[in-house]
C-alpha cells in the first residue's frame, strides 16, 4: 500500500487508514517451517498463538520502583509532557504536534521526536502491572491503534522535524519501549485481535523502516538495537534472520566504528558513551536470554568501554559532564560489568564501593584517542581530580572546548563543565555548546571553531592528536594544543598549549602559551567557571565555602594581567551554568586577560580541606623565564618549576622558613 509523506511532515489524516500491514500479509509473512505455525489459516488463530507462545523470553519490569500512578493517570487525561514541556490534547492525539512551534517558547524539534518515544504508554504499563486495572490497558489499546492509524510508515527515512519515524525514535521503540507494552498488555482482555495485530504489523513496519534506513554514531546502535529485538522477538517471520543477522552486523562492526582504542565512543559525551555502550548491552542481554547467535567476542571487544568509567569518573564515582552529556553515575554500570567480566577485580570494586575486590591499576589515566586525560591523587572519595581535553572535536554532540580542564578536589567541585542544555535554538543553548562557557583561551574575544566540516568523520581521528603525557609517584604532567580558528575567520592566527603539572597529592601548576603566528598583536582572555562563590583579591580567585574545601587559583604573566569576576550577565551571556536540562543558573568565571604578540600565563590552583585556610603565600618569578616560577607556600614548602615546550615540566621542591 502507499506510504504517505507530506512534505516533512508524517500526516495525522482525518479518516481511518488501513493497518500498516494487514493480518493477510502477515499470515503470508509467517515461515512455515516454524512449529506450530503450519496450522494458522486465521487472523484469529495468529492473535491466539501469540497470547499463549512461551518464547522467545523477555524480562518485565517488576515492582521494584513506586507505582507510577500520577503519570499513568496524566496519561488517560492525554497530558502529555515531553523534554518537559506539558500539553494536554484533546480527545484525539496529534502526534506530530509541535509544542515549542507556540508563541512564547524556544523552537524544539525534540518535543515532537520524543514524544513518539512513548513514554506515558510505559507509564500506563506500570500502572497496570501495579493495580491490574483494566482502564490502563483500554486507554493503552486506545491510543497504540489510532497511532498506528495515524501515524503510517513514510517511503523515506522520516528524520525530518515532527516525524513520528525518525529512525532513531523507531530503534528506541522496537527496542526500549514496546517490548515491555507487547509482553505486558499482551493477554489483557482489552487487547483484541484487531489491536494484537495491528500492534503486530506496526512492529514489522519498523523492522522494514530500520533495514531501509539506518544512520551512524549512536544513532546506529539504537537502530541496531532495534532491529535486532524485533528479530529475536518475532522469529515466526521469514525475515527475522534477516534481521538479526543484518543488527548484530552492524552492531558488531561499531565496536571498532564508533569507540575508539581506549575505549571511548567517538563523540565524546559522556551520556553519548552509555546511550551506545546500553544498546550494545541491550543487544547481548536479549540475545543471551534467548540463545540468539553473536559474535564469539562480541562480550570481550565491548570490555575497554567500561575501562572510560573506571578511569574517566570523578572521585564521586560519576564521569563528568563533557559535550553534550550529563553527570553519569558510573557504578549500576560497572555492577554489571562485575558480573560479565568477574576477572576485573576492578569493576568488582567499583560495584561495591571498595568493600571487594581491588582499586585499579592504575591512579591517573589517558584516554589518547579521545584525548582525554586524567590526573588524580587516588581512590579516595576526596581524592584531589582534573580532567584535561586535549582531543578531537568529536563526531557528534560538540562542544567547542578543547585545552579545557574541570577540578575536583576534596569531595567538592571547583572548576566546573556549564552542562548540557536542551537542543532548543536559542541563546542559551548557543552560549552552552560554546568557547565562552568553557574553561578555555577565549582570543580578541572569539571562541573556538572547529565546527563546520563538510564529513563528521572529519572529526574523528585514526591516530592520537599530538600530546605530552606522563605519569608517576610525584607527578602528572600533560600538554596539548589548539591550532585551528577562532570565530568567523578562517585563519589560524594564534596558536595556544595548554600544558598542567600535578605535584601530587596536592596542587596543580598550569601554563598557557599564546603564540600569535600571524605577527598581530591580540587579546587574551583565560576563562574559569567556578560552581560556587568566589572572590578576587588582586590576580588571586579565592572559593568562599564556609566551613567546606575551597580552592585557591593565584596567576603570574611576564605581561600586563588583569582578572575580573562576572556571573550572571545576559549581554553578552557569560557567567552561568546549566540547572537541570532546561534551566539555568548565575555561576561566577573568573577571566584573566593579557595582551601581546605572545603571552605565557602560569596558574597555581591549590585545593584546601574544609576548615584549611588559603596555602599559597606566593607565586614569584624565576629568572627571566616567563615559563617557570617560584611557588610559596604558607607551610614553608617551597617549589621551582620550569615548563619546557614538548617535555614535562621539571620540578623541585625545597623548605624555607
Amino acid at each position: 500500500m502507499p506510504r504517505l509523506l507530506f512534505a516533512a511532515v508524517v500526516c495525522v489524516s482525518s479518516a481511518p487508514a488501513s493497518l500498516a500491514v494487514s493480518p493477510a500479509e502477515l499470515l503470508a509473512m509467517l515461515d512455515r517451517s516454524r512449529p506450530g505455525l503450519r496450522a494458522i489459516s486465521t487472523p484469529h488463530e495468529l492473535a491466539e498463538y501469540y497470547r499463549h507462545r512461551t518464547r522467545p523470553l523477555y524480562r518485565l519490569s517488576e515492582k521494584s520502583s513506586p507505582p507510577d500512578i500520577e503519570a499513568a493517570g496524566r496519561a488517560l487525561r492525554h497530558e502529555f509532557r515531553s523534554i518537559g514541556i506539558p500539553h494536554t490534547f484533546g480527545p484525539r492525539i496529534d502526534w506530530t504536534f509541535d509544542k515549542t512551534a507556540e508563541g512564547g517558547l524556544a523552537p524544539n524539534n525534540e518535543w515532537t521526536w520524543q514524544l513518539n518515544r512513548h513514554a506515558e504508554w510505559l507509564a500506563l504499563s506500570r500502572a497496570y502491572r501495579d493495580t491490574g486495572d483494566e482502564k490502563y490497558a483500554r486507554e493503552f489499546v486506545a491510543q497504540m491503534t489510532a497511532w498506528v492509524r495515524d501515524c503510517p510508515m513514510p517511503e523515506t527515512a522520516g528524520n525530518v522535524p515532527r516525524s513520528p519515524w525518525r529512525t532513531i525514535e523507531t530503534g528506541i521503540r522496537a527496542a526500549q519501549v514496546w517490548p515491555e507494552l507487547w509482553f505486558r498488555f499482551l493477554r489483557s482482555p482489552s487487547m483484541t485481535d484487531d489491536a494484537l495485530l495491528a500492534f503486530l504489523g506496526a512492529y514489522i513496519d519498523h523492522a522494514r523502516h530500520l533495514m531501509a534506513f539506518h544512520t551512524t554514531g549512536n544513532w546506529l546502535a539504537m537502530e541496531g538495537n532495534g532491529l535486532f529485538h524485533i528479530g529475536v522477538l518475532f522469529p515466526e517471520f521469514k525475515d527475522a534472520a534477516a534481521w538479526r543477522d543484518t543488527a548484530a552486523g552492524w552492531i558488531y562492526a561499531e565496536l571498532d566504528n564508533q569507540v575508539y582504542p581506549d575505549g571511548v565512543q567517538i563523540e565524546l559525551a559522556s551520556g553519548y558513551h552509555h546511550v551506545s555502550l546500553n544498546n550494545f548491552l541491550q543487544v547481548y542481554r536479549i540475545a543471551r536470554l534467548n540463545d540468539a547467535a553473536l559474535p564469539a567476542d562480541f562480550l570481550k571487544r565491548l570490555e575497554k568501554m567500561f575501562d572510560f568509567d573506571v578511569y574517566g569518573a570523578t572521585p564521586a564515582r560519576r564521569l563528568p559532564v563533557v559535550q553534550d552529556g550529563g553527570y553519569y553515575d558510573v557504578r549500576p554500570a560497572l555492577r554489571e560489568a562485575a558480573e560479565l567480566y568477574p576477572d576485573r577485580s576492578d569493576f568488582l570494586w567499583y560495584a561495591t564501593d571498595g568493600a571487594k575486590g581491588k582499586p585499579p591499576a592504575e591512579v591517573s589515566h589517558a584516554f589518547p584517542y579521545a584525548g582525554y586525560f586524567v590526573q588524580r591523587s587516588g581512590w579516595d572519595p576526596g581524592a584531589r581530580w582534573l580532567w584535561f581535553d586535549g582531543g578531537p572535536f568529536g563526531y557528534g554532540h560538540q562542544h567547542e572546548d578543547k585545552l579545557q580542564i574541570l577540578l575536583e578536589a576534596y569531595g567538592k567541585s571547583f572548576l566546573a563543565d556549564p552542562g548540557n542544555y536542551t537542543y532548543e535554538r536559542s541563546k542559551w543553548r548557543s552560549y552552552f555548546i560554546d568557547s565562552p562557557s568553557h574553561n578555555v583561551v577565549l582570543v580578541d574575544g572569539q571562541p573556538q571553531r572547529r565546527r563546520g566540516a563538510r564529513n563528521r568523520m572529519e572529526y574523528v581521528v585514526k591516530q592520537p592528536l599530538p600530546h605530552v603525557w606522563a605519569t608517576g609517584k610525584e607527578s602528572d604532567y600533560v600538554e596539548a594544543t589548539y591550532d585551528e580558528a577562532y570565530g568567523g575567520s578562517a585563519g589560524k592566527g594564534v596558536q595556544h598549549t595548554r600544558a598542567v603539572l600535578f605535584i601530587k597529592p596536592d596542587f596543580w601548576v598550569m601554563l598557557d602559551r599564546l603564540t600569535a603566528i600571524d605577527g598581530n598583536e591580540h587579546t587574551y582572555e583565560a576563562l574559569f567557571h567556578f560552581d560556587c562563590p568566589v572572590r578576587a583579591d588582586g590576580l588571586r580567585v579565592l572559593t568562599q565555602n564556609a566551613g567546606q574545601p575551597n580552592l585557591t587559583l593565584l596567576a603570574r604573566s611576564g605581561s600586563d594581567l588583569s582578572v575580573k569576576i562576572v556571573e550572571g550577565q545576559e549581554d553578552p551571556v557569560q557567567g552561568w551554568l546549566t540547572k537541570g536540562i532546561s534551566a539555568v543558573r548565575p555561576a561566577p568565571v573568573a577571566i584573566y586577560r593579557a595582551q601581546g604578540r605572545t603571552a605565557h600565563i602560569l596558574y597555581v590552583m591549590a585545593p584546601a580541606p574544609a576548615g584549611a585556610a588559603d596555602p599559597v603565600r606566593a607565586v614569584e618569578p624565576l629568572g627571566a623565564d616567563p615559563a617557570a616560577a617560584r611557588i610559596v607556600f604558607h607551610d614553608g614548602r617551597t617549589y621551582d618549576v620550569r615548563f619546557t615546550p614538548g617535555k614535562p615540566a621539571a620540578f623541585a621542591r625545597s623548605n624555607r622558613p
